[in-house]
C-alpha cells in the first residue's frame, strides 16, 4: 500500500490553552493569526486559527488535565480515506488510542494513535 496516497499533509497542530480567550487573543493580536472557527464536539472547546497556511487548534484545558500529552498536544495528519489509513496503522502494529473514527459532523472524522515515543497523533478526514 502506497503511504503517499494515505497521508496527504499536516492538517493542524493542537496546542493546549489554559485560558481559551487569552490564548485566542494572543495568537490573533500578538502573532497575527486569522480566526477560522470554534467548535465543541465533546467536553472541550476547540478554536482553529491560521497563519501562512498552517492551522493550529487551541484545545481547552478542563478538569486539571493540563499537560498529560504535553503543551503541544498533538499533530493532525490529513487523510483522504481514514478507514484505509487506520488499516495501514494496524498493519504496522501502531498503538491505537481509540477503536473507531469519531464523527465531528459535516463529513469530518478523526482518529487518535501514538508515535514511537508516545507522542499523540491524529488522523483527520474532511
Amino acid at each position: 500500500m502506497e503511504t503517499n496516497t494515505l497521508f496527504t499533509g499536516v492538517e493542524h497542530i493542537g496546542i493546549k490553552a489554559l485560558e481559551m480567550e487569552r490564548a485566542i487573543q494572543f495568537y490573533l493580536e500578538v502573532l497575527g493569526f486569522k480566526f477560522l472557527h470554534r467548535i465543541k464536539p465533546g467536553e472541550v472547546e476547540l478554536a482553529f486559527l491560521e497563519l501562512g497556511g498552517t492551522i493550529i487548534e487551541l484545545v481547552e484545558v478542563v478538569d486539571g488535565r493540563q499537560f498529560e500529552d504535553g503543551v503541544v498536544n498533538h499533530l493532525a495528519i490529513r487523510v483522504p480515506d481514514i478507514i484505509k489509513a487506520i488499516e495501514h496503522l494496524r498493519d504496522h502494529q501502531v498503538e491505537l488510542t481509540t477503536s473507531e473514527p469519531m464523527s465531528l459532523g459535516e463529513g469530518r472524522y478523526n482518529f487518535f494513535f501514538r508515535g514511537p515515543s508516545g507522542e499523540k497523533l491524529e488522523l483527520y478526514q474532511a
